[in-house]
Order: structure tokens, then C-alpha cells, then sequence
């Protein structure tokens, strides 16, 4: 399973069978300013990853935090 699928899989919403005493965290709303271009690229990126643009900014993210 690739990097990408694992932190798919990971995801709250991802088990089929989810423990009903389970709940979603609430999400932090933030509004960066990014360059145009920049998006444009990290979108389409995205989009060959089968990712939606949140669920790539919080891949980002995810590893950003945890690169040595």
C-alpha cells in the first residue's frame, strides 16, 4: 500500500464499519494566500493522485510535520 493509500485508509471517515462512539474532530478553517501558479501545479498534482485539494494540504502537511 503507497504513502498516499495509507494515509487514505487512516482517515476517520475511511473504515466501513465505524464505532458508533467514534467522532469526527472538528476542523480548523484557514485562509492562506497562495500564489496562483503554485496552486495550479499543487492542484493538478492533487488530481493525479486521486486526492481532493484539503485532503492533499493535510498530506502536506502530515509530512512536513514529520520530516526529520
Amino acid at each position: 500500500m503507497s504513502e498516499v493509500e495509507q494515509f487514505i485508509a487512516a482517515a476517520p471517515d475511511a473504515a466501513h464499519d465505524p464505532a458508533p462512539a467514534l467522532r469526527r474532530r472538528r476542523k480548523t478553517v484557514i485562509s492562506p494566500s497562495i500564489d496562483g501558479d503554485l496552486l495550479k501545479r499543487f492542484d493538478v498534482r492533487a488530481s493525479e493522485l486521486g486526492l481532493s485539494r484539503a485532503a492533499a494540504i493535510n498530506l502536506a502537511m502530515a509530512r512536513f510535520i514529520n520530516a526529520a
